[in-house]
């Protein structure tokens, strides 16, 4: 007697454990149902092979990669993660593939009507106002970095705090799906921040805060719709320890979209950087900084076949040193398939102290 009910008190603990245990399961997974549909994952890899006939390089390499989580948690709130992934060319681990974060943040629609109906809000580790607009015109960034990164004034990623939106409602859905779905906003876009400085891979060195914005008007969206006209700036310190170098930024940008065709220009004048690179230690000063930018695609219709081209100069200067000059000339093709790009390109750079770059690559973007 007392073995069966022993027996029987075991199986009625385990049936009653078991059960809870259900139904602890079922309650999680009732609350993480919300989380995983509203949840997206994605990537972005640009995988490479590169001749330079200068330096006499031929390789395959991994230029840059992100992996991004998304997850919206209500209408009001959201959060992004990315990791940046790249192949490490310093240090002991030179040659390892390195992983970073890029972007860390939580992000906060502030309105469901008015004028920040299609506004957003970013705290953490989030977007800077110029390079992540100009990416969207450009569409190039597997073959190599934008205009101001390139020349190594700022990058597109910093801690901070931001907001950018739409200035009124977006554009209609043929212009969304066949030239720019980001950007939209039938008058223009805006962005405007407060940043450390130094950008996502580096520490602040100093106590400064770096202003940052960019205002887009769309002039004739029922005429011209791909017509915009852009100012973007920064202002601040360069990111130097116990030092007040200036670092300031202006570019006026004008471009120009359609199914077919883009075309955008830009012109850039400041002084220093936001890494504090253009640091004149002998003097306590910063190069003054100016340049422009040109750049065109043209999609052949038809066919899954695109042709671009870009070109950039870029000079630093200060009355007590010679002014540095650098140009850059780049050209190629690309095929889309899927969401992807196949990029063949050539891209020939001049530098003041080095011997030019003549790099042709091929180049693959994956997108997922």
């Amino acid at each position: 007697m007392i073995k069966n009910f022993f027996l029987l008190s075991v199986f009625c603990f385990a049936f009653l454990f078991g059960s809870a245990q259900q139904e602890q399961e079922n309650e999680n997974k009732s609350k993480l149902s919300p989380i995983i549909n509203n949840t997206e994952i994605c990537g972005q890899y640009f995988l490479a092979h590169e001749s330079d006939f200068v330096d006499d390089l031929n390789q395959f390499k991994l230029k840059r990669g992100y992996f991004t989580v998304k997850t919206k948690m209500n209408d009001m709130f959201s959060v992004r993660f990315t990791q940046d992934i790249t192949l490490d060319t310093e240090g002991d681990d030179k040659g390892n593939i390195e992983t970073r974060l890029k972007y860390l943040y939580l992000a906060m629609q502030p309105a469901k009507s008015g004028f920040f109906k299609h506004s957003t809000i970013e705290f953490g580790m989030i977007h800077r106002p110029w390079m992540d607009f100009e990416q969207d015109i450009n569409l190039y960034r597997a073959q190599g970095k934008m205009y101001a990164e390139r020349y190594k004034i700022l990058n597109s990623a910093d801690f901070g705090i931001g907001i950018s939106g739409l200035l009124g409602e977006k554009m209609d859905k043929d212009y969304r799906k066949n030239v720019d779905k980001d950007n939209a906003g039938k008058y223009g876009s805006y962005a405007f921040g407060l940043y450390n400085g130094p950008g996502y891979n580096d520490l602040e060195l100093n106590n400064n805060k770096v202003m940052e914005g960019r205002l887009t008007l769309r002039p004739l969206p029922d005429f011209v719709p791909g017509l915009q006209f852009s100012y973007a700036f920064a202002y601040g310190k360069a990111n130097i320890p116990h030092n007040n170098a200036d670092f300031n930024m202006n570019v006026f940008y004008v471009s120009e979209q359609t199914r077919y065709f883009t075309f955008a220009g830009q012109y850039l004048t400041g002084k220093g950087s936001s890494f504090g690179t253009f640091y004149m230690p002998a003097f306590d000063d910063s190069y003054n900084t100016e340049g422009y930018s040109l750049f065109t695609e043209f999609k052949i219709p038809q066919t899954n076949f695109a042709l671009f081209g870009r070109y950039d100069y870029f000079k630093k200067y200060h009355q007590s040193k010679n002014t540095e000059k650098y140009n850059t000339v780049v050209g190629g093709i690309a095929y889309r398939f899927l969401n992807n790009k196949l990029i063949l390109s050539y891209d020939y750079s001049e530098h003041p102290y080095a011997n030019s770059q003549k790099l042709l690559e091929c180049i693959v973007e994956v997108k997922f």
